[in-house]
């Protein structure tokens, strides 16, 4: 930041330094070498040119990936749902095996009372 300063101010005092005159010189020397210019601009177009098909071919990657991770989403929210049907079965199936294990808990001890009940010796 504090470059940027120096920098622009000491683009104005040269500039209020010279005079037109010394400008239009500066100028002209310039353009007294018309291949380094020519070397630059096309160095620069090049640049240019590469710079943008990279950006086209990053896009076109980012496009790609965040297609692929939408797929990838689609199908754990597929398998989640699959899942937690499977869940629901199993709970409800957990449920009535409880209840049958009560039951049959119920039947063993109502059957060893009768057990007992009957073979108790009478005096």
């Amino acid at each position: 930041m504090i470059t940027e300063v120096i920098v622009t101010q000491g683009l104005y005092v040269i500039s209020w330094s010279l005079t037109p005159t010394e400008k239009w010189r500066a100028a002209r020397s310039f353009s007294s070498a018309p291949s380094a210019e020519g070397f630059f601009t096309a160095l620069a177009v090049i640049s240019l040119i590469i710079a943008v098909i990279l950006l086209f071919w990053v896009f076109a990657r980012y496009r790609r990936s965040e297609h692929c991770l939408n797929l990838k989403i689609t199908e754990l929210t597929i398998n989640n749902v699959k899942l937690r049907q499977e869940n629901d079965e199993l709970t409800a199936n957990n449920r009535k095996l409880q209840k049958e294990i009560t039951e049959l808990y119920r039947r063993k001890i109502d059957a060893l009372e009768n057990i007992i009940n009957t073979e108790i010796p009478t005096k």
